[in-house]
């Protein structure tokens, strides 16, 4: 590639003159063997306001919960409980970080247990952040002219555009990615968008509100010696037997401290009472948080609420956020997702994953389910067609970027796309080979490098294979690169964040800190973008 170079003479430091040369390459669309300048900006561009974006300093998952909530200090209610968040916008709570602090703000959504990553420590800091301002009115930023919120967020809602006005659209296939063997079980499902309004872009997410385990169902009456055909009327007005209640509008699948202070007042046996009683208010031992709502029932017997008294402390169900796998060039009125089946044992019972089960496993073709689109949070292809671009997503994370790939051989983008992918074997866990591989022989993905832990003695990930490249990966960075992560957040995501330090550090003849000033720069630039989880 023919790259322009600043000068090693130049008056910048090292740092100073690589961020530089990958700015300018980026800038001019560098790709293949030569070099294409980026159009003038037309006047209505140069005319239009730049939208200004809220600063949020504590939005890193690497910072400490004591730090962020220091970087919080003087902000709104509502900011000060994003910063409780776990910062990874992983959409497993169904909303992203900022948009469930808002939630819990309006009064919206008062379950405060949601964010998964950021475990007992965040929820322990929101309910504190809850109780000390129960009397404060939330702060939501106020909509701009353009029907956006100060930090750029759509306010306004269409059907099919926001987790209030999901749309119904109809399955069309679920098929197995991994092969007889596997110790994972992967899913590709496809769902029908026509009549539904919805259209994405490659970097989007679909929510899918799930429906509960109709055996799980049947199991929670049975212990509360509900009839299913019992007629409940919800908090909304609707009314609807109480098996088609506890299957589509409740979380039945997790337990709450609210669950057990119901139950707790309801036990007639004084031991399970004072055990409950402790849940309620101090589950040191973090019991609540491996047990469902059929565990509580089935562990304190004596305890018998009425199904209104249950159902006035159960959460909503909850939607959940996928990778969308797929281009609308590629495939119009279709979305397509990649979907990991969750199934475990625990205390002599089988448990299954709700959403994915539900998709999955429970789900026939046809099946109406509910979706609306979640627009991304800036991970998205470059603007320039020509810009190079990197791609790490092991397992499940290969998600976002099939969808990538078929977007730039849709339209024919010319810049090169390298994707590193891992698993545990090439011969059941190799997603969408036969795909990546006519991509690469096609000439749209030029580089895939890939990692199967299992299949030597050694594992090998992701994260090693950067390394095994770390010159040509480098090249490409100073070429302009993008770079992407999608999958983990607790460990392959901080692994490979590790290994790109590494690599810049060495290859940049940078020291440690100037590799992370570097690196800061790249996601500044929205250079270095992660969808993690």
């Amino acid at each position: 590639m023919s790259v322009p170079l600043l000068p090693e003479s130049a008056p910048f430091s090292a740092v100073q003159r690589a961020w530089l040369n990958g700015f300018f390459a980026g800038m001019m669309g560098v790709a293949g063997s030569g070099s294409a300048v980026l159009a003038a900006p037309t006047a209505s561009e140069i005319a239009a306001p730049a939208a200004v974006e809220e600063d949020f300093p504590w939005h890193d998952g690497s910072i400490p919960l004591d730090e962020r909530m220091t970087m919080a200090e003087g902000r709104s209610h509502d900011r000060k409980l994003m910063a409780a968040m776990a910062q990874l916008d992983c959409g497993s709570c169904g909303y992203l970080c900022q948009s469930y602090a808002e939630a819990i703000a309006k009064g919206e959504d008062k379950d405060l247990t949601k964010c998964s990553p950021g475990g007992k420590e965040t929820s322990k800091k929101l309910k504190e952040l809850v109780s000390l301002n129960l009397k404060a009115p939330a702060k939501i930023p106020a909509p701009s002219a353009n029907g956006h919120a100060a930090n750029g967020h759509a306010v306004a809602a269409m059907p099919g555009y926001d987790r209030r006005h999901p749309v119904e659209a109809s399955l069309l296939e679920v098929a197995s990615l991994t092969a007889t063997g596997s110790e994972k079980d992967v899913r590709f499902i496809s769902i029908d968008l026509k009549d539904t309004g919805i259209r994405y872009e490659v970097g989007d997410s679909l929510g899918v509100y799930p429906e509960n385990d109709p055996e799980l169902v049947h199991a929670i009456l049975a212990a509360i010696a509900v009839a299913p055909e019992t007629p409940v009327t919800l908090h909304d007005g609707r009314t609807m037997t109480a098996h088609a209640a506890l299957e589509r509008e409740y979380t039945i699948a997790k337990a709450t401290d609210a669950i057990a202070g119901l139950l707790a007042g309801k036990a007639t046996i004084e031991e399970e009472a004072g055990v409950l009683n402790t849940l309620a208010t101090d589950d040191a031992e973090n019991w609540l948080d491996a047990h469902d709502l059929f565990d509580m029932l089935n562990t304190f017997p004596s305890a018998k609420p009425t199904l209104p008294e249950l159902l006035d402390v159960l959460t909503p169900l909850q939607p959940r956020l996928y990778s969308i796998a797929s281009s609308l060039r590629a495939h119009p009125e279709q979305v397509h997702l990649t979907v990991g089946v969750v199934r475990w044992n625990h205390e002599g019972r089988s448990r299954r994953g709700v959403a994915s089960t539900f998709m999955g496993e429970r789900s026939a073709k046809g099946k109406r389910m509910r979706v609306f689109l979640q627009h991304s949070h800036g991970f998205r292809l470059p603007e320039n067609p020509q810009v190079p671009v990197i791609m790490v997503g092991p397992g499940t994370g290969i998600a976002p970027f099939r969808a990538f790939l078929q977007e730039r051989d849709a339209t024919t983008s010319k810049g090169p796309n390298w994707l590193f992918f891992g698993d545990q074997k090439m011969s059941t866990d190799f997603l969408y080979r036969e795909e990546l591989e006519g991509l690469k022989a096609k000439g749209v993905l030029n580089r895939l490098d890939t990692a199967f832990s299992r299949d030597q003695e050694k594992k090998v990930y992701v994260q090693h294979r950067m390394l095994e490249s770390a010159s040509e990966l480098w090249k490409w960075l100073q070429q302009g690169a993008h770079f992407y992560v999608c999958g983990d957040a607790r460990r392959m995501a901080k692994d490979v964040d590790a290994a790109l330090h590494t690599i810049v550090a060495e290859q940049g003849q940078m020291s440690a800190d100037q590799a992370k000033d570097f690196i800061k720069g790249l996601a500044k630039a929205g250079r270095y973008q992660r969808d993690v989880y």
